[in-house]
């Protein structure tokens, strides 16, 4: 060891909090904290920072705090939470920092629990603080405190006090665990557990005095409390913290406090990995095919060989995050490879670790030296065993070294699982150890659902799967009598703007999609949504223990968001006849439904595409307004189509999508050359239909050649339309019509002729009425559909749910013969996904006819005529696919 590691070692061997501040003045008029307001930068120096942590310790001592007392401190992040929790570090008392987002019910838990006396703190908290205990001794952080509570600017004029002197073995802050699994357990944390990780830290230098480190954790975790403000403190190093630990005021952050090391956790990196993503979306495809080109070289270079080739090709993108950024540290969970990778790619120097607050927030890293992508490094002073190794040396993590507490308070249950006969601390987290040392997790083996057969499965894994979708904004995993089950918040903006489905069937799709390829063991096998957040630590990790409680909730309707007082605002347009009158529709509409102007029409009153033309209707014969679709598309929640309702002033005007969609008739007898081509793109597609797949058609007598007549069939690829065609014989063909989706057929001019020839009518998710208009056109004259009641392609080829846009069509057009037909070996030839289908032999099983008197009959009161329809028919085809209806 050389005379500076020597001295280094010297340092922190008997080193408490104390010591950090007694070293503050070394740095001097360096910049110690800074806090970013808008584009504007407040900031003090490390010997100010000095100055008011002494003047506030001996307002402390003056006011009676006593060695060994706890305190607590509740207060947002900011230059005053450090004075104040160093100020607390300096008289020797224990610090009880809690969450300043705490709710009513926790913080009187936790001060009855820690026997807290006395609350540094805020304003705002006061009538909280207040009427959970009235004894409690408040200072208020503020500059201006309410009436009553002390304020601590009295503080810093006390006189002089002398400070009592610090053991290294005493506890210098009581913690709470963040309560993923349950209710939270406290425990002491010492200076010596703090000193064993800070001196590792230190030692890297991964940060200096020229650094500004970004904090964005509520520093009442201990991870952002060592790694992202006492380590920048011991390497006189600069703290920013942003306004707000949201994304606008984080990128603010990055840029006008000029830094260049954050200290984040894996969700703060997978947003940024996402953002730049989103802005690569935007960029042309040769733009985007050389970016990741580029990427790749850089980071298998980076990977093989260790050069960093992003550093200098990517400079610009990283400038345009943040310019002097280039330091990046995770915590509180794994830094998975697909966020990892293009981080380290673009040329930044990425280091994670593992650990937990009860190891003072962490026990092994990748530092400088010591470090290898993918896994969390090596511990930092104490050792590390896996117990119980499976066949790949996967077991749990046990640890041992002085950074690990001392155990629970007060909990010798907790205690008795936590370590082992010999004294090791139980992660229960699940990892190996490579050959040279270094340890990989695998999972928090606590969360890992066993499944009724025995098959383990990691939730984790799966949220992230799942996650991908675009149709889902959160997920959280969980297991229901012996299978997995989701939780899902849906991304509202995503499904309203592009499905004409309901929501519920739109996630289905999007699940079933995602699962394509999964073992049977992985995938969900029922969801509930929820338009609540799903309950997290302030840390991003999911709240577990609650979510089985939530699902039930959700699953049975309970769910029901909180009402908000109206604004002014609101007031306003409630005043407004048109809305006052649509608001008392809605609420008579919907009566299980608690109407409020922040209901979602989607997720709470489960309006898909028919449902809107259900609902218009209704506003034009109760209330005399036409609404135009496309304004209605827009409209989210209640208060949106209340507004619509308001601003309404020319319906006639209802804005179009365009004029070649809107102003043609698609349903128009055939002139001679577009009968020709009709007749010469049938022809063709039936040979290769016979050809390529082998078609085979039974039934085909039992589809009328005559008279108003809908088929209706499963739908499980693209080529379903076209093997009907094919099956049915020219005959049938000539007299039968199909709807497209718009956006897919009807996206260019030149694809209109070929839809006239094949008889295909454009469906429109902003006007839902014009393909039903078309629909009943088409009978009234005696013509033929083919319809997919199912309303989208089954993701697995199951049969689903048929929606009830079919038995409106029933209802409204008298005499109509209903055909069922299945069609099987589709899927297979062309599944959801696949760019080219492949040859497998397809049949086309044709039902005998139903009459709509029979679909019609019984129907129970209160039921919805037309689901049930669509139900009757969804058993109809069921039975000719041999399967169950649903």
């Amino acid at each position: 060891m050389d005379t500076i590691e020597a001295k280094q070692a010297a340092h922190f061997e008997r080193w408490t909090l104390r010591t950090l501040i007694d070293d503050l003045p070394r740095s001097g008029d360096s910049i110690a904290l800074a806090e970013v307001h808008g584009e504007e930068l407040r900031s003090i120096s490390y010997a100010e920072l000095a100055r008011r942590v002494g003047a506030l310790a001996d307002g402390l001592v003056g006011m009676g705090v006593a060695l060994g007392e706890p305190v607590a401190l509740l207060q947002p992040n900011g230059i005053d939470w450090v004075v104040a929790r160093l100020a607390l570090a300096a008289v020797g008392a224990i610090a009880v920092a809690l969450d300043d987002l705490a709710t009513e019910e926790e913080l009187k838990a936790w001060l009855a629990e820690s026997q807290c006396r006395r609350v540094l703190t805020s304003a705002a908290h006061v009538p909280a603080l207040q009427k959970i205990d009235s004894g409690l001794d408040l200072t208020v952080l503020d500059d201006e405190p309410p009436a009553g509570p002390r304020g601590w600017a009295d503080l810093f004029s006390a006189p002089q006090q002398a400070l009592p002197p610090l053991d290294p073995e005493e506890p210098a802050m009581l913690v709470y665990t963040s309560g993923t699994t349950g209710a939270a357990k406290s425990f002491y944390l010492t200076h010596a557990n703090l000193a064993a990780n800070l001196g590792a830290l230190v030692a890297a230098a991964l940060v200096g005095p020229d650094d500004r480190v970004l904090l964005p954790l509520p520093l009442h975790h201990v991870y952002p409390f060592l790694v992202g403000l006492l380590t920048p403190l011991s390497c006189g190093a600069s703290i920013v913290f942003p306004e707000r630990p949201a994304g606008p005021e984080i990128i603010q952050a990055l840029r006008t406090g000029e830094v260049s090391a954050l200290v984040g956790v894996p969700r703060l990196y997978e947003a940024m990995v996402s953002g730049l993503r989103s802005r690569l979306t935007g960029q042309g495809a040769i733009v985007r095919a050389a970016f990741n080109g580029l990427l790749g070289l850089a980071t298998w270079l980076r990977r093989r060989f260790g050069i960093n080739l992003g550093k200098p090709l990517f400079r610009k993108v990283r400038a345009g995050i943040a310019p002097k950024l280039h330091l990046l540290v995770s915590g509180g969970a794994r830094l998975r490879p697909e966020v990892l990778w293009p981080l380290v790619g673009l040329g930044f120097d990425v280091r994670s670790g593992y650990g937990l607050a009860e190891t003072a927030s962490i026990f092994t890293g990748n530092l400088p030296g010591a470090e290898k992508f993918e896994s969390e490094g090596r511990p930092f002073t104490g050792e590390i065993r896996i117990a119980e190794p499976d066949a790949e040396g996967i077991g749990e993590i046990q640890l041992r070294g002085p950074s690990i507490f001392s155990g629970y308070r007060n909990n010798p249950e907790a205690n008795a699982r936590a370590f082992t006969e010999d004294g090791w601390f139980r992660t229960a987290d699940a990892g190996r150890l490579d050959g040279d040392g270094f340890l990989l997790v695998a999972g928090r083996r606590g969360d890992v659902i066993v499944l009724g057969g025995g098959k383990k499965v990691d939730p984790e894994e799966l949220e992230r799967l799942y996650g991908e979708r675009p149709e889902i904004r959160e997920i959280a995993v969980l297991e229901r009598g012996g299978g997995l089950v989701a939780l899902i918040v849906p991304e509202l903006s995503q499904l309203h703007a592009g499905s004409t489905i309901q929501m519920a069937d739109a996630v289905r799709v999007a699940l079933a999609e995602r699962a394509a390829g999964l073992p049977s063991y992985d995938r969900v096998a029922g969801f509930a949504l929820t338009r609540e957040a799903l309950p997290r630590t302030r840390l991003g990790k999911f709240k577990r223990f609650r979510l089985p409680e939530l699902y039930e909730a959700a699953l049975a309707g309970k769910e029901r968001p909180a009402v908000a007082e109206p604004t002014p605002a609101d007031l306003e347009l409630l005043e407004q006849d048109r809305a006052r009158k649509l608001y008392d529709l809605l609420v008579k509409r919907y009566p299980d439904h608690a109407v409020s102007l922040d209901t979602s029409l989607l997720l709470d009153l489960g309006i898909d595409s028919l449902g809107w033309v259900e609902l218009t209707l209704a506003i034009k014969e109760q209330l005399g307004l036409t609404l135009g679709e496309a304004d209605l598309a827009k409209a989210s929640t209640v208060r949106d189509l209340l507004t619509v309702a308001a601003q309404a002033e020319a319906p006639e005007k209802e804005a179009r999508t365009g004029p070649d969609l809107a102003g043609r008739d698609w349903i128009a007898p055939l002139g001679p050359g577009l009968a020709l081509l009709g007749w010469g793109a049938y022809w063709v597609n039936r040979i290769a239909m016979r050809l390529f797949f082998r078609l085979q058609t039974e039934g085909i007598a039992n589809l009328p050649t005559e008279g108003p007549c809908i088929l209706v069939a499963n739908h499980t690829s693209y080529l379903d339309a076209p093997l009907i065609a094919a099956g049915i014989g020219y005959r049938r063909a000539r007299r039968v019509y199909w709807s497209g989706d718009a956006g897919i057929l009807f996206s260019r001019p030149w694809l209109f002729p070929f839809m006239r020839a094949a008889h295909i009518f454009p469906v429109e998710q902003a006007y839902p009425s014009r393909a039903l208009a078309n629909a009943e056109a088409v009978l009234r004259r005696n013509d033929a559909l083919v319809w997919f009641p199912e309303g989208w392609r089954s993701p697995d080829g199951e049969l689903h749910r048929f929606l009830p846009g079919i038995g409106e069509v029933l209802q409204r057009v008298e005499g109509v013969v209903v055909v069922p037909a299945c069609i099987t070996g589709a899927f297979e030839a062309l599944p959801r996904g696949a760019k080219m289908p492949r040859a497998y032999p397809v049949r086309i099983r044709i039902g005998s006819p139903i009459s709509p008197a029979t679909l019609r009959e019984a129907i129970p009161p209160g039921e919805n005529p037309s689901q049930m329809i669509a139900d009757r028919l969804h058993a109809a085809v069921a039975a000719l696919a041999g399967a169950k209806p649903e």
